[in-house]
């Protein structure tokens, strides 16, 4: 029997009889039963898996103010690019008649030297100071220094030489096997098949099928290896991009195949204005000119703030635990 809160005495009604207190444990016998409320289960939600399309849309977006906080940068850029192109002129006109002797093809590369190191310069000029861009973003104190831009440099060399090692060696040991079917089925010694127009074609086919998916497949391993680099990753950010990609690879490709495919249009609507301006005067050549490095410069800061944005996600990703 409950006990009166107030005098002590037992109860066992609404209120006591000793003293008319109301009885806190008092429950209607008519009253309609209490019902417990259900027990929902909780379901756990598999998280979302990352893709990385949205990126290109705000990567486009935000790349044209960023290429805008460097116009002295353009300018120069600009005119390295169309000082290559000056020199690469009379090449052009040269290879109507192809060098054949060592010293005319000496000659050639000499002359072929200074073009593509300035291409090379103003194109990782631009890849500077777009990843710098990105960077800056999301690491307000981030700052380029010559021994982190040198250091950038022999990883992408390292890579690309690693790369090309890769697909030497694969390429060598699906041909061997292709040389050898072939010439059991066309007959003859390598000399006489080599000029047969179905040899030539198994070798271009088994050449064609095995170095372009060894290529596909290794940039996009080590596609993150930049924003690797600058989120910190700077004692292999080969084996950092290669982890993140891990299970991503047909976004990671997917993101790249995407951004040629902007820069491919950027390409065509450029040429085409160029010969808009080129047919109203030969000097507006120059401004198409303008206007496709202009392109290709605003093509690149979206390109490294979509692979940034993208490395940060993945980053997220594989720190939270799930896998792709």
């Amino acid at each position: 029997m409950p006990f009166c809160t107030e005098c002590g005495s037992g109860v066992s009604g609404e209120r006591c009889t000793n003293c008319g207190a109301e009885n806190p444990h008092f429950r209607d016998p008519n009253a309609e039963p209490e019902l417990a409320p259900p027990q929902v289960p909780i379901v756990s939600l598999p998280s979302e898996r990352p893709r990385p399309w949205p990126l290109i849309e705000r990567s486009l977006a935000v790349a044209w103010p960023r290429l805008r906080k460097y116009p002295l940068w353009f300018v120069i850029l600009a005119a390295l690019d169309m000082l290559a192109m000056a020199y690469m002129l009379p090449l052009n006109a040269s290879l109507s008649k192809p060098p054949s002797t060592p010293a005319e093809i000496g000659h050639f590369y000499e002359q072929l030297a200074l073009p593509m190191l300035l291409v090379l310069f103003v194109g990782f000029t631009i890849r500077i100071l777009s990843l710098g861009e990105a960077a800056r973003a999301r690491i307000s104190e981030f700052r380029w220094t010559p021994r982190s831009v040198t250091a950038l440099v022999g990883w992408l060399i390292l890579a690309l030489v690693g790369i090309s090692l890769v697909v030497v060696v694969a390429t060598t040991v699906i041909l061997v096997p292709v040389v050898l079917v072939a010439l059991s089925h066309i007959g003859g010694n390598a000399a006489s098949a080599s000029t047969k127009p179905a040899f030539i074609g198994m070798l271009v086919l088994a050449t064609i099928a095995t170095t372009i998916p060894i290529l596909m497949w290794l940039f996009s391993k080590v596609a993150l290896l930049e924003p690797s680099f600058v989120l910190g990753e700077r004692s292999n950010p080969i084996g950092a991009s290669w982890k993140l990609t891990n299970g991503y690879f047909w976004e990671t490709l997917g993101l790249y195949a995407l951004y040629l495919f902007v820069g491919f249009g950027i390409l065509v609507v450029c040429l085409g204005v160029g010969k808009l301006f080129a047919s109203l005067s030969p000097i507006l050549v120059l401004l198409g000119d303008l206007l496709q490095i202009a392109g290709s410069m605003w093509l690149q800061f979206a390109v490294a703030e979509g692979m940034f944005a993208w490395s940060v996600m993945l980053r997220e990703e594989k720190a939270s635990g799930r896998q792709g």
